[in-house]
């Protein structure tokens, strides 16, 4: 190998002096694709990342444009540190008169929804971590906040996937990285103990259900009773689908089937409330009477049993670690 190639790609000549890489040569574009936090303080790194961003505008399919400025970075970070010294609303001042003059910067998406994070406003912090990855898709930093924030709403799936754009997205060597492949490997082996599956089934099994729930929620019971369906050949002890089938076919005036799949859902979890009350309702109709079109709500039962448990023992002791769980939506009378 000659020495003056790039020791990543060995196809150009290596310019820049790299400690990541042992100090070894790297060529600019290497320098750009490895870039991570814990490049900041090299005399590259600023080249490197207007060079992901000008990459990143020259895409063809993608449709943004990226704006960095300097004296926002700045502001933003001073903002960030006075909320972490505890100075939450003078952090929150300096990021709302940012965010007047440049809601079309990402980095103020992700300062507003760092602080409202470190408040402990979970759901408001992910309505700007979306805003702020709409702009900027590969900013690893929100993806990562974004995880830890659905972490603590119990939106297990969710925070899945964000940590799936951190591993995507960042460095091999970045902290962030290390963390969420960590977080990954203890819930695969949590989900596969608890279910079966392997993460990737796990996840396919949520957004099948999820697509089930919205046909159901059009009145469309032919199609969510499909879709429920191959929730459960992926997992045929999942309480939610099966209760949910049980609605279908009773909204379809199938008594019968409904009555069975509530029989089911209790089976596996003879607690299931939903499963419950709602087979109490469908005994009283007679085979080919539809159950009536009355409200209904979206709940999230297991999560809401979970977070109840954590109320109870807050009264007591310190916070527990919340484990993971599957929490899907469900459709019960009100």
């Amino acid at each position: 190998m000659k020495k003056n190639k790039c020791t990543l790609c060995l196809q150009v000549k290596g310019k820049r002096l790299c400690t990541l890489r042992d100090k070894t040569f790297i060529c600019p574009r290497c320098c750009a694709e490895i870039r991570n936090t814990d490049c900041e303080g090299c005399s590259h790194y600023a080249q490197a990342a207007q060079y992901s961003l000008e990459k990143l505008k020259k895409s063809q399919d993608k449709k943004f444009i990226v704006r960095i400025d300097e004296e926002v970075d700045n502001e933003v970070h001073k903002a960030l540190t006075y909320a972490e010294q505890g100075e939450l609303a003078l952090g929150e001042t300096i990021l709302n008169k940012l965010r007047e003059k440049h809601s079309d910067l990402y980095v103020v998406h992700y300062g507003m929804g760092t602080l409202q994070a470190i408040k402990g406003n979970y759901a408001d912090a992910i309505i700007h971590f979306d805003k702020c990855l709409e702009i900027f898709p590969f900013f690893v930093d929100a993806w990562f906040n974004r995880g830890v924030s659905h972490n603590n709403l119990l939106n297990i799936c969710e925070a899945l996937k964000s940590y799936h754009k951190v591993v995507e997205f960042g460095g091999p060597q970045d902290d962030f990285v290390k963390d969420a492949k960590e977080f990954l490997k203890n819930m695969a082996e949590s989900i596969l103990e608890d279910t079966g599956l392997s993460l990737e089934k796990y996840l396919e099994s949520h957004d099948t259900f999820n697509k089930a729930f919205a046909f159901m929620e059009k009145s469309e019971y032919e199609k969510a009773i499909i879709e429920f369906n191959k929730v459960l050949r992926l997992t045929k002890n999942h309480v939610q689908a099966n209760g949910n089938l049980g609605i279908c076919h009773a909204f379809l005036g199938q008594r019968e089937k409904a009555l069975a799949f509530f029989d089911q859902a209790l089976e596996i979890d003879p607690t299931y409330e939903p499963a419950i009350s709602n087979r109490d309702i469908v005994r009283s109709l007679r085979e080919g009477e539809k159950l009536p079109n009355v409200p209904f709500e979206t709940i999230e039962y297991y999560k809401d049993v979970i977070e109840k448990v954590d109320d109870d023992n807050n009264r007591q002791k310190p916070k527990p670690d919340r484990q993971p769980g599957f929490f899907s939506r469900l459709f019960q009378r009100r």
